[in-house]
């Protein structure tokens, strides 16, 4: 009978030792499209972008939150608001008595979590137990340089970092292998982690074994390519793979310049560009009426008829004209130490008519593109892609005919009108910024006094409809194209700062750098959009903020969509932030 008792008081005390623990699980997890409060309760992650909301319904207090969370969840009744940064995929839920729980976004139709949309996590989470069992295993956790890494675990299979750099996985108790590697750019690791119950964090950084460039130019406005790959201008600082390469340097009207480098693992190489050499051919400009400005790339050459001598070898835009005439404009190209010919006549009399109308203020040319009228479909269409909440509806809109800037208001316009620059980037040829909606009022106020005309921003439908291409639309992603960089100063390629007008391809319309440059103010207040069809729309009747569109130098591809919606308040200046002119035909 002792024994009996012995025996059971034994098996009592080892299930109150090693108690139990129950499980959580996912019952659903879905977009809430109507849902605001990821902007009525905003909170923006370590890049200054809006933070996506989960809305998680679990019956438990005390739980913790892993996987891209930013800040602590704000707990109400029943719901935790857990804040994750933009294309998160998962989340790890976490209570002293329960099992941790992943949720991998995917399983229930989410890719990833989008900046400003909110979410709903639903949980069930059993009885309460009343005992907690000590663990059979832990999260071990990884945050890895560089973020391209893959890990295998136990001679298994590799798995890709998030995007963040961060890996995690569940195991057992015990001790497991691991080996982390990102290709031939780096060393490889390897190690061994024990598992004992808890949550193990470990950094690991592989060692690049690329060879470092550094290129510098000489020449002010040198364009370097490294294996015929544009890198930027000026100077270019990288890292490659071991390796012979071809390092070249062009600037219009310049004889290139090119050398070979051959690169070691982890070599340090820097290349100086010698000046290059400028060349020169001439310009016979025999143009009617007698005493006609010639203006080349903008410049005021002389008047017709003459010739031009000292003019650099390249392709360069030319102007004619002269008051009661309709101006001339087009191209030429000069060949080094070759004389270039133009002849002919202006047509008599000037009006506001055909595709392209010039403009002319105190020696500036700047050309305006007429928009023919047309009904277009404005907001998220499926060419957009990934898109935000605020392009939404589509709608259809149906616009008059107007003309709208062939580039960005420049500095050199600016400064004629205005008389001085506020730009933090100075040159003639760049965008004007650091310009607020009320700079841009003042602005043309001044330049309607100037040319007699009615200047005005364009409405956010306008300029949609103009950087689309109106009615000769391929239905790009971005202005002209679905290859940014056709097209678009932007984050990957403008070296973080503006670059000259007109240096990347038109769109359909022969429009210039709707997508990237500098964002560009409209007339528009900011308000959402309406899904019934409108036409000449002006935005919401009041508000706080303008709207600005096309992305800018330091903006990513995403924010360049042609549908991206961006605003700030009037008064705001930022050496990201321009404009460009329309004209009512």
């Amino acid at each position: 009978m002792k024994q009996i008792i012995l025996f059971l008081l034994i098996l009592f005390l080892f299930s109150m030792a090693s108690g139990y623990s129950q499980e959580l699980t996912v019952k659903s997890f879905e977009l809430l499209p109507t849902d605001l409060i990821a902007r009525t309760e905003p909170r923006n992650d370590l890049n200054d972008r809006p933070c996506a909301v989960i809305r998680v319904g679990i019956a438990l207090q005390g739980v913790v939150f892993d996987g891209n969370t930013i800040g602590k969840p704000v707990y109400n009744t029943g719901e935790y608001l857990v804040y994750v940064t933009e294309g998160s995929r998962q989340i790890t839920i976490r209570h002293d008595s329960y099992v941790p729980l992943a949720v991998n976004f995917p399983d229930y139709g989410v890719q990833r979590v989008e900046s400003g949309c909110a979410y709903r996590l639903t949980v069930l989470t059993g009885s309460t137990p009343s005992q907690t069992q000590q663990s059979k295993g832990g999260f071990l956790v990884m945050n890895i340089t560089p973020t391209s890494s893959r890990v295998s675990i136990d001679n298994g299979g590799a798995t890709a970092t998030e995007s963040d750099g961060t890996f995690k996985t569940f195991l057992k108790n015990g001790t497991h292998s691991y080996r982390v590697e990102a290709g031939d750019a780096y060393s490889s690791v390897s190690g061994t982690v024990e598992m004992k119950g808890e949550r193990i964090t470990i950094p690991v950084t592989l060692q690049s074994v690329r060879a470092s460039l550094s290129i510098k130019a000489t020449t002010s406005g040198t364009q370097i390519y490294v294996n015929e790959e544009f890198k930027g201008a000026d100077r270019w600082k990288g890292e490659l793979t071991p390796g012979t390469y071809l390092v070249e340097a062009k600037k219009d009207g310049h004889r290139p310049f090119s050398t070979t480098v051959s690169l070691a693992k982890q070599q340090s190489e820097t290349i100086t560009i010698p000046a290059l050499q400028a060349s020169y051919g001439s310009l016979l400009v025999d143009y009617k009426p007698v005493d006609a400005a010639v203006y080349l790339d903008n410049t005021l050459l002389g008047k017709s008829p003459d010739v031009f001598s000292n003019v650099l070898a390249g392709k360069h835009s030319i102007k004619i004209c002269k008051e009661g005439y309709t101006d001339y404009t087009g191209s030429v190209t000069v060949e080094e130490n070759q004389q270039a010919t133009m002849s002919g006549s202006l047509t008599k009399g000037a009006s506001l008519t055909g595709s392209v109308a010039s403009i002319i203020v105190k020696g500036v040319t700047f050309n305006m593109v007429k928009v023919d009228g047309g009904t277009f479909t404005m907001g998220a269409t499926k060419e957009m892609k990934k898109y935000g909440i605020n392009e939404k509806p589509t709608h259809q809109v149906t616009l008059s005919s107007y003309y709208i800037g062939e580039t960005e208001v420049t500095q050199a316009l600016w400064k004629a009108v205005m008389g001085s620059n506020p730009s933090h980037w100075q040159g003639d040829d760049l965008p004007v910024e650091k310009v607020s909606w009320n700079n841009c009022q003042e602005f043309i106020r001044k330049l309607n006094e100037m040319t007699k005309r009615r200047f005005r921003l364009p409405t956010e439908a306008e300029w949609e409809f103009a950087a689309r291409g109106g009615n000769k639309s391929r239905h790009t992603q971005y202005s002209g194209s679905s290859n940014i960089d056709e097209v678009a100063w932007y984050d990957g390629n403008s070296g973080g700062k503006t670059h000259p007008v007109k240096t990347k391809k038109a769109n359909e319309l022969g429009i210039y750098d709707m997508t990237g440059n500098v964002w560009e103010w409209c007339q528009d207040w900011y308000g959402s959009y309406s899904s019934g069809a409108q036409t000449n729309p002006t935005g919401a009747t009041s508000g706080t903020d303008r709207v600005g569109r096309g992305g800018s130098w330091d903006v990513n591809a995403w924010g360049s969509r042609s549908s991206y919606r961006n605003y700030d308040a009037p008064g705001f200046r930022g050496d990201n932030l321009g404009f460009r002119l329309v004209l009512s035909e």
